[in-house]
């Protein structure tokens, strides 16, 4: 295991990586009031296998943050971001546990291309996930008085014990070394005040539940989660939760408290090993790309088979896309279908009429259909193709993709469609850069400058990313920077 530090916008970012260089990664995002070093004995278990990365937060473990550095959730999350950035991680499973929540999905949300799978231990994302004690401890905020006071009660030694043995079936099995050298870094100048400042914030994680909630229902990764079910903070409701978001996921409990690492990883090493083994997105795709010598739809083609996956390119010379029988009869054998199509006498909606028919004859319940950016709205209720000064010599076009649009989502059909809009305007010519964003909503992403756009390369890769994830299932999603 290598011990490394990292500067990060001047910040001295401590970390551990192990495994292969070229295996599946594994990013581990620690808890409170600990940091990298208790994943140690999990690194070990599966150093062999895969390759296991652990930083140190600002103010934790032995990170050195200036004395200016401002602690909040967000600032902990940009931290993070750019030390992914800098070590070139553009692929991992995330695995979240307790204040790595917090951090992990804030990284999620911003790079959804990022996470491979899901890792959940102890780590909170619902109200019925709260306990009285978390609650309480969540009402402690900027301008409450006594807040910081009652902060301070909870960074000391028998309580940072308490973590580690409250909720455990043998106390025994729980090394000293955790909570000991946890209250060392608790106690170091300035750690303290670091400690108040993130508890003072943790109302704003509990304001973005929903907003998480959302993008893992939009998303749907792949997730395994192990859950200490004596945890006094996050009660075994938490855990279960997930499933409403993500019915998929795997589930085990463990008759232990927060730190299930620490009592159970005999049971959950192996529960991780063959959850990455398994991955979707290990297993490549038969991808039929209909369109295929268009630019979006042959920029799809392109990026799904650089990812190794099958394409079958599909025109006019070889299907006729009005006819259920010659799609059926095309697509058959195929894991999914990426339909572009363009062309006069309504053929976009009576494309989209005839892939709903024949898809499920043909066995295929996975589509994606490249549709237009002029069905997104700038206001509530109005589309950009319906404003007055939308380009006439897209008119035709954009009026059938939202047509199309309107026929996906009232259509009663097995089909588990998306239907992806680009900027209303700036879809431009590049490569994939891989920071683009992706969600769910019939309003354009747009940029610090009010402005929308994406290159065709990130606008293909997002929807691999959709294939590969089999996220945003029955929705319209548009990408941008």
């Amino acid at each position: 295991m290598a011990h490394r530090f990292v500067d990060i916008d001047g910040v001295r970012v401590f970390y551990r990586e192990t495994g292969p260089a070229d295996a599946p990664t594994l990013l581990l995002l620690h808890g409170f009031p600990t940091a990298s070093y208790q994943f140690r004995r999990l690194m070990d278990a599966l150093g062999d296998r895969y390759r296991l990365i652990a930083p140190d937060y600002p103010g934790f473990g032995l990170t050195e943050a200036p004395e200016d550095f401002t602690y909040s959730f967000d600032r902990l999350a940009d931290v993070v971001e750019g030390f992914v950035t800098t070590l070139g991680l553009d692929r991992f499973v995330m695995y979240t546990f307790d204040f790595g929540g917090p951090v992990g999905f804030r990284l999620a949300t911003r790079h959804p291309e990022w996470i491979a799978g899901l890792i959940v231990q102890n780590s909170n994302l619902y109200e019925e996930g709260l306990s009285d004690l978390a609650r309480g401890m969540i009402a402690n905020r900027p301008g409450v008085e006594g807040a910081e006071a009652n902060v301070r009660q909870i960074l000391e030694l028998p309580v940072t014990r308490g973590q580690y043995e409250g909720g455990t079936t043998d106390v025994e099995l729980i090394a000293p070394d955790g909570w000991i050298l946890d209250q060392h870094f608790l106690d170091l100048p300035g750690r303290k005040e670091a400690q108040v400042d993130l508890a003072l914030d943790y109302h704003s994680n509990v304001a973005l539940y929903p907003e998480w909630q959302q993008w893992l229902r939009d998303h749907r990764p792949p997730a395994l989660i192990v859950w200490g079910r004596g945890d006094v903070f996050f009660p075994e409701a938490g855990a279960r939760a997930y499933l409403r978001d993500l019915p998929e996921a795997k589930l085990h409990l463990f008759d232990t408290g927060h730190f299930a690492l620490e009592e159970n990883l005999p049971e959950i090493a192996p529960l991780i090993a063959d959850f990455v083994d398994n991955l979707k997105k290990d297993t490549p795709m038969k991808i039929a790309v209909i369109g295929a010598t268009g630019n979006l739809a042959g920029a799809v083609a392109r990026e799904a088979a650089a990812r190794g996956h099958q394409v079958t390119a599909l025109g006019r010379e070889n299907m006729d896309v009005t006819d259920p029988a010659s799609i059926k009869e095309a697509v058959a054998g195929h894991d999914a279908v990426v339909a572009g199509i363009k062309g006069p006498d309504r053929l976009v909606p009576r494309g989209a009429l005839a892939l709903l028919e024949a898809l499920p004859l043909a066995e295929v319940n996975r589509l994606v259909f490249l549709g237009g950016g002029g069905s997104l709205e700038y206001a509530p209720g109005q589309r950009f193709v319906d404003s007055p000064n939308f380009p006439p010599q897209y008119l035709e076009t954009a009026r059938d993709q939202a047509e199309a649009l309107g026929i996906l989502r009232s259509a009663q059909t097995p089909v588990e469609w998306s239907y992806v809009s680009p900027p209303p305007v700036h879809l431009v010519p590049g490569e994939k850069t891989g920071t683009y964003r992706a969600e769910a909503r019939d309003t354009p992403i747009t940029d610090e400058n009010g402005e929308s756009r994406v290159s065709v390369g990130d606008y293909a890769s997002a929807i691999v990313d959709a294939l590969e994830n089999a996220s945003f299932v029955r929705e319209r999603f548009t990408t941008a920077y």
